[in-house]
């Protein structure tokens, strides 16, 4: 069975922009969502997102640390924005039976991973999907 697979890391706030938790961050997302904004890819966003991503090939809980390794510096920011009202989650996706996928399976998070996530006050979300007919 093949797996495609990645992760992202995602600030989201009905009131702080992306932009604003770039400057407040001093690191620049990989991706962003406007409130409210149009997108042929998205439905209408109900929040400002700022995302740093890892999609690639290779195992999730490896794609997992060099994530959270990139956010280290700013995570005393991170949990100053939580504490003012935004969300953090760090969010897992999984494709099983994918075409273009890998044959990783399982996935673990270090005691460093918890340890961040727990720092920041973020969650984990983890989305699976079943693609076989």
């Amino acid at each position: 069975m093949k797996v495609h697979q990645y992760c992202y890391f995602a600030l989201k706030s009905e009131t702080v922009s992306a932009g604003e938790i770039t400057a407040r961050l001093g690191m620049a997302p990989d991706e962003a969502q406007v409130l409210g904004s149009r997108s042929a890819e998205h439905r209408l966003p109900r929040m400002h997102a700022w995302k740093v991503t890892h999609r690639g090939p290779g195992a999730v809980d490896d794609q997992i640390e060099d994530l959270i390794g990139r956010l280290a510096p700013v995570r005393p920011g991170i949990r100053k924005l939580v504490d003012e009202g935004a969300s953090a989650v760090l969010q897992v996706v999984r494709y099983f039976h994918h075409r273009d996928g890998g044959e990783e399976f399982g996935w673990h998070l270090s005691p460093a991973v918890i340890a961040f996530l727990t720092e920041a006050a973020a969650a984990l979300d983890v989305d699976e999907y079943d693609l076989s007919e």
